[in-house]
């Protein structure tokens, strides 16, 4: 039988298509995985490029307060006529900075704050990359470990078909029996190959975000994670996120880009002061009836410009009233997003908080379910328990391991989703915390 299951699972595989990137076989944890995908991941790459382009502007509105240089040749022949051919050429350098000039000054601080929110955008799409990475290594470790539920419980169900089978050949059980432990176990074996097929895919979705290998994946040293949340509270971890998550800090970003930008709409209406200054060398050939007469003029000029808007037809208002808009829409933005990042903590912290209380229930039941089990098959063997009793405490049993395996790494998942929510999950400390939990 278990030659004929491992012939249909490799078939299945091959007809599904499964495959996984070529690699040395070498085991990864999570944090292998967490570098894998960082690497691997076309979405941040992309990200980062991005951060690298919006950077950039810091340098754009920089380079708007620096001096500006500019040189010129020029060549310009005038047609011949019947008296006179012109040639001129010559070259110029102009420079010009500006003394005082508001709105470039606004857009210079906008440039700075730009740069940072591209700095907490790429920390914001890591946070969530790592999350996902974390998410689908959780789920195939939970998978196989249900596997290994599922294969005792089958395993089981095929002895007590041998037993049952033994026993009607001698006369002392009925066919009711084998019949019912058959059941039973076709029943656990349609339950393997569901888990075989959810394996499946939850062993893509971890190739296809890490580029690595599933079958490499590393267990953990052990399930018993303990008081993850120990003292803290959701006030305190509400508090970290302030600090430290990358979505908050960059919606804070946006609204003082928008306040700057309100500064530099207004500026418009203030005099700018330049200061201009050039140095040209022209020369002109004149023929007039075959003699030639050049002139030539060259030297340098300083100029002191002031200038200020009168009448722009109503545009510099015009993009005063959107600045104003734009400053009141990110107001609100920043509220929905300190409102959406509380409700993310107040429910990764109750589920974590849950899964804690649910592993200590799944435990108790577990317990309770083997002594339950060992006591109806001591029972069965003296005549007072039936084979239908012991079916239902194996299958009671079987039921306890795997909602005890989903309460485990639940509870891990969600303590991860947590430190997302509160923008640590990147930092060094908490992932060595980690390392040490888990390896």
């Amino acid at each position: 039988m278990q030659k004929y299951t491992f012939t249909v699972w490799k078939a299945f595989c091959i007809y599904i298509g499964y495959s996984v990137i070529s690699a040395p076989a070498q085991a990864f944890d999570l944090f292998d995985a967490w570098q894998a995908a960082i690497n691997y991941s076309a979405d941040f790459s992309a990200a980062q490029s991005e951060r690298d382009a919006q950077k950039e502007q810091l340098t754009q509105t920089r380079a708007a307060l620096l001096p500006q240089v500019n040189s010129n040749y020029i060549y310009q022949r005038q047609p011949s006529s019947l008296s006179s051919t012109t040639q001129t050429h010559g070259w110029n350098v102009q420079a010009s900075q500006a003394l005082f000039d508001k709105a470039k000054w606004a857009q210079y601080q906008q440039g700075k704050i730009t740069a940072k929110m591209a700095d907490w955008q790429l920390e914001n799409v890591k946070e969530d990359l790592l999350f996902n990475v974390a998410k689908a290594y959780f789920q195939v470790l939970l998978i196989e470990d249900k596997l290994v539920s599922i294969e005792k419980e089958k395993e089981a169900y095929a002895m007590q078909i041998r037993q049952s089978k033994a026993l009607f050949d001698k006369g002392a059980a009925t066919i009711l029996d084998t019949n019912e432990a058959q059941a039973g176990y076709e029943a656990a074996r349609a339950k393997k190959i569901s888990a075989m097929t959810d394996l499946l895919v939850a062993q893509n979705n971890l190739a296809n975000i890490t580029g690595l290998d599933p079958k490499q994946i590393k267990r953990l040293k052990n399930k018993d994670f303990g008081d993850l949340l120990g003292k803290t509270s959701k006030a305190d971890w509400v508090n970290t996120a302030q600090k430290n998550n990358p979505e908050w800090k960059q919606q804070k970003l946006a609204l003082e880009n928008a306040k700057q930008a309100y500064i530099a709409a207004k500026a418009e209406n203030w005099p700018k002061l330049t200061i201009n200054g050039g140095y040209q060398d022209n020369h002109q050939i004149q023929q007039f009836y075959g003699l030639d007469h050049g002139t030539r003029s060259k030297g340098g000029i300083v100029t002191v410009q002031l200038s200020m808007p009168l009448f722009s037809g109503g545009l510099i208002h015009s993009k005063i009233k959107e600045a104003a808009a734009k400053e009141q829409q990110n107001k609100f933005l920043l509220i929905a997003t300190e409102r959406k990042i509380e409700l993310n903590i107040n429910q990764a912290y109750q589920t974590t908080l849950g899964n804690l209380y649910q592993i200590k229930a799944q435990q108790q039941l577990l317990k309770a379910n083997s002594i339950k089990l060992e006591a109806t098959q001591l029972g069965r063997k003296v005549g007072i328990r039936s084979n239908l009793d012991e079916l239902q405490a194996l299958q009671a049993k079987a039921d306890a391991e795997q909602k005890l395996a989903e309460a485990q790494y639940g509870y891990i998942t969600t303590y991860i989703q947590l430190l997302q929510s509160a923008g640590i999950l990147t930092q060094s400390t908490e992932q060595k915390k980690l390392h040490k939990l888990l390896y």
